[in-house]
């Protein structure tokens, strides 16, 4: 019975305190907004607790535990608990933000318009290999796992004459990384929002160098593809059979496509900096306004308000393992900062800042080894981000959030328990291990691109 009535109430919690969050922007942080804040985000980390998966629970029981005795620590009052739950809001509120943009896309026939461009001659499997990359970079921006079962589908029908096994690994190793590709720069990705809050880097800094990286790690995967110009490999028979006079992909849907896209982050970047908010506070705030004047000027306003209302508790609900994760980790950052736990570490962790290969490395290995043991990448970001502040002041932050967000994002398509991983390994009927396998290779050179780069910005 208080399953049943805990599933129903936590979507209406979780739109209270973004509602909440919300007035908190627009009144400057009054103090009373911020308690009533602070309030909702510990009532909906209690009703999301018991819920939540069992590595959510874990971590979020250990930096209670962990936040609660520094709170003894730095004998701060009881009555301040709720504030020290509210640092981490915005990344809940920009989480419940995004599926309103993918009803827009999807209602606008943007996917299978983008999804059109798979199309190849001769059933040229390197040419595929390429296209699928592409395609994959750019649905997974904001259709996210929704992409996959999409892509799947249209590439099972590309290579219905390859050995099937062949074919699984063709479609893990040319779809999965496009996720991780674009995640590099995505205003609406979380592993990046959490990188610049971590270390205080403006968004606007970090995106050219990030969306410069893209391209050149899309290069990097896409020259994967040659190892299927081989003999044997590159002709499929069902293709002139089962894709008969297939619709040619359009140019016009493409860029409007990319045109809304450039729209979204141009207006998020003049809200942020004509307001006094950060730029991911921006994008959370017009993301709402935006699908809904992009569904009404593609005259799909009534649909995209029938599908919003049918997915709203479904996608809210299933907010609930990351909200403990984000609440549970701002509640220790937050409790933590009131003790002299920093100013004791400050030199034994300055002492590693003088050797950055030595850190970027690490850093890169543990992205690389922690996930596909089970560890959730923003969990380990957040591990990270507690021995940040003294390396912050001798190391650029700029560097460092660079190598945090590469090498985090390689478990987009070779983290075995990664979201994307697992339903992937569903749609294919393999197992996960098999794809951090087949992906591995290109999750090192992905990581090593980060290392480079964060060494190359010092």
């Amino acid at each position: 019975m208080w399953d049943h009535w805990s599933q129903k109430l936590r979507p209406c919690l979780f739109t209270l305190l973004v509602i909440s969050f919300t007035v908190d922007v627009a009144y400057g942080g009054a103090a009373w907004i911020k308690y009533i804040e602070g309030v909702l985000a510990l009532l909906c980390f209690v009703m999301s607790f018991h819920a939540a998966r069992r590595m959510f629970r874990i971590v979020g029981s250990l930096f209670i535990t962990a936040g609660a005795a520094c709170l003894v620590w730095a004998h701060i009052p009881i009555q301040k608990l709720p504030l020290m739950f509210t640092s981490n809001v915005m990344l809940i509120s920009l989480l419940y933000m995004l599926p309103f943009v993918n009803h827009a896309i999807r209602v606008g026939g943007y996917d299978r318009h983008l999804s059109r461009w798979l199309q190849v001659q001769g059933g040229r499997l390197d040419l595929l290999f390429v296209r699928s990359i592409i395609v994959s970079y750019c649905l997974s921006l904001f259709l996210f796992f929704a992409a996959l079962p999409l892509m799947k589908r249209v590439l099972g029908k590309y290579l219905a004459g390859v050995d099937e096994a062949e074919a699984k690994r063709f479609v893990a190793s040319s779809v999965l990384p496009g996720f991780g590709i674009v995640a590099v720069w995505s205003p609406v990705e979380p592993l990046v929002a959490t990188a610049v809050l971590l270390t205080g880097v403006s968004y606007a800094k970090l995106f050219p160098w990030m969306f410069g990286l893209s391209l050149v790690l899309l290069t990097l995967g896409s020259l994967r593809g040659l190892a299927y110009r081989q003999a044997g490999v590159m002709e499929t028979a069902a293709v002139s059979s089962s894709l008969a006079a297939p619709k040619p992909p359009s140019w016009r849907h493409t860029f409007q496509f990319l045109f809304a896209l450039a729209l979204l982050m141009g207006t998020a970047f003049m809200v942020h900096s004509v307001f006094p908010i950060t730029f991911f506070t921006a994008m959370t705030l017009i993301l709402l306004p935006f699908s809904i004047l992009w569904a009404y000027m593609k005259r799909r306003f009534s649909r995209f308000v029938k599908i919003s209302r049918k997915k709203w508790r479904e996608s809210t609900d299933g907010l609930r393992h990351l909200l403990v994760l984000f609440l549970s980790f701002g509640f220790f950052n937050m409790a933590i900062a009131q003790t002299p736990l920093f100013t004791w570490l400050a030199g034994p962790v300055q002492a590693i800042s003088a050797w950055p290969v030595l850190l970027f490395l690490s850093i890169g290995v543990l992205f690389l080894v922690l996930p596909v043991l089970g560890l959730h990448p923003l969990v380990v970001m957040s591990v990270i981000g507690l021995f940040l502040p003294p390396i912050l002041e001798v190391i650029s932050p700029l560097s460092i959030a660079v190598v945090m967000i590469v090498c985090s994002l390689a478990s987009a398509f070779m983290g075995t328990f990664n979201s994307t991983v697992t339903i992937m390994s569903g749609l294919l009927q393999v197992n996960p291990y098999r794809i951090t396998l087949w992906n591995l290779a290109f999750g090192v050179i992905f990581a090593s691109v980060g290392v480079i780069a964060g060494l190359l910005l010092l």
